[in-house]
């Protein structure tokens, strides 16, 4: 009877705890922002320095990468089983297959932007930061048309490309390219632009066009 009355009184106690946390968690916690969009989240965050402008003095590629290369990541994609598998024996008779590629980081809150052939059919993500911090990430959306993928991974305060205004780019401009394909710290190389508003769809749709899902990986 006493062992009886004693269980009782640890659920009866439970019971009343649990409901006291979820009471004072309701009550006392904070509940997050809205998450309106990336876009309005690269808003949210200040400039360092003041209000971005358009640089008119002499060319400073120095200047520019120094800024961006913190942002540019490197993405290992792993495919089949990988090192997840529950039977040791696939690591020796089905090695699974990885590919790599480079990314950009869009939010101080972990969204990055890579190339959709990075990641196609990945059964696993990995972001490596330029400062080695590495991160699993998630699959948010893809559009394989524009060869472009989405991904999230857990992490703030991170630092993010802005975006730019692609109509004021025109052909014969310069542009700098940064890339982190072969997580040896980021890549730098400039050029000028060649060309715009390119229909690179039928390109991934024809079979000469595969060698880009190859799993070696890509330059910038």
């Amino acid at each position: 009877m006493r062992r009886s009355l004693f269980i009782l009184l640890v659920i009866c106690t439970a019971f009343i705890g649990a409901v006291v946390g979820a009471m004072i968690v309701i009550r006392f916690a904070q509940a997050p922002a809205p998450y309106v969009s990336i876009d309005e989240r690269q808003k949210a965050i200040p400039i360092a320095g003041g209000v971005a402008k358009v640089w008119q003095g002499n060319i400073n590629f120095e200047q520019a990468a120094a800024l961006v290369t913190p942002a540019v990541v490197h993405i290992r994609s792993v495919y089949g089983a990988g090192e997840f598998s529950l039977n040791p024996l696939n690591q020796y008779f089905n090695p699974p297959a990885r590919s790599s590629g480079s990314g950009v980081v869009v939010s101080d809150d972990g969204y990055v932007v890579t190339n959709y052939h990075v990641i196609e059919g990945a059964t696993s993500i990995e972001v490596v930061m330029n400062n080695n911090q590495r991160f699993y990430a998630r699959l948010v959306g893809a559009d394989p048309s524009t060869d472009l993928a989405l991904l999230k991974i857990k992490a703030a305060q991170l630092p993010f490309v802005r975006y730019g205004d692609s109509d004021a780019v025109g052909p014969g401009q310069w542009v700098l390219a940064i890339g982190n394909p072969f997580d040896l710290n980021s890549t730098v190389t400039a050029g000028i632009v060649s060309a715009k508003a390119r229909n690179i769809a039928s390109c991934a749709t024809r079979t000469t066009c595969r060698w880009r899902h190859s799993s070696k990986p890509m330059l910038p």
